[in-house]
């Protein structure tokens, strides 16, 4: 089975989010996510806005690149204007979410819709 690694800065927001909504939408990879220097717990408003959606964040929290697989296919980074230190895989891709601020809760739920999005797309595009 093959592996995806959503990965960030503090694997308590955009990147979890990510993981969150990629195992709701495939069984069929191995998905996970952690951080460059990971926050001690999820997003309290990330969490929100999941939970609004019907998508429980209970039993998630941040986890660094430490616990990442040995074998990852696919290295899906968020861009976070973030340097990560060479994570080995087969694929990278950068969701490129630099650009979009998460400040407020309003500009979370921004950033959620266009994580859901971003995640589709690319679940479909890998998915045979």
């Amino acid at each position: 089975m093959k592996t995806i690694a959503f990965v960030c800065k503090g694997n308590s927001f955009k990147s979890i989010i990510c993981e969150r909504f990629a195992k709701e939408l495939t069984n069929d990879f191995i998905i996970v996510s952690a951080g460059t220097n990971p926050a001690d717990k999820v997003n309290v408003e990330g969490a929100r806005i999941m939970e609004a959606r019907g998508l429980s964040m209970d039993g998630y929290r941040p986890h660094s690149l430490d616990s990442l697989p040995e074998n990852i296919d696919y290295l899906v980074k968020m861009g976070c204007a973030v340097e990560c230190p060479f994570v080995p895989a087969k694929e990278t891709i950068d969701f490129d979410m630099d650009k979009y601020p998460a400040k407020t809760f309003e500009e979370k739920e921004i950033v959620v819709d266009l994580l859901e999005k971003k995640v589709k797309e690319f679940i479909k595009s890998i998915s045979k």
